[in-house]
């Protein structure tokens, strides 16, 4: 955990103050357009990205009728995948006991690319950074977008109305 603090000091420049430049740099390199298309070779994917408060690379990938949210960091070298129901209904890691095949791949085309995709705990961690959206923030915050609230938290997204 201590390097993913490290990073996030390190790309913001300052925890209390922070810069943003990274991000127009991220979108204009576009580092990870490969490995995002080497994924549409299998999977039906769409991009979800929103230049106004995203930190990361957003997509919608799909085949046989399911649905995994996957990110990729700006930050550093992170990302994480997600189960889609109604909500991210779980983060998925290497580690994860019931992977289906095509998550498996998908995970292991993450790494392979030398990206490290995160665990929920990891993702929850608080940070002292000061962001515009999230009063409260995240690790997830931190490296995936500046909107308040985390996709996997169906109480409060039902709360919301956002979920059944």
């Amino acid at each position: 955990m201590d390097e993913i603090l490290r990073r996030i000091e390190q790309t913001y420049g300052s925890l209390s103050d922070p810069k943003f430049f990274f991000v127009r740099r991220a979108l204009e390199e576009r580092p990870y357009d490969a490995l995002v298309e080497s994924i549409a070779k299998n999977f039906k994917v769409t991009e979800d990205t929103d230049e106004n408060d995203d930190l990361a690379f957003n997509y919608l990938v799909s085949s046989d009728n399911r649905t995994w949210a996957m990110s990729i960091s700006m930050v550093g070298p992170y990302a994480l995948l997600a189960r889609v129901g109604q909500a991210w209904d779980e983060i998925l890691t290497p580690s994860t006991d019931d992977l289906s095949d095509h998550e498996r791949w998908l995970l292991s085309r993450l790494t392979d690319s030398g990206l490290r995709p995160l665990g929920r705990e990891e993702l929850e961690t608080p940070v002292a950074l000061k962001l515009t959206g999230p009063d409260d923030v995240r690790v997830y915050h931190a490296l995936f977008t500046d909107t308040d609230g985390l996709p996997w938290d169906k109480e409060t997204l039902r709360r919301l109305g956002l979920i059944d």
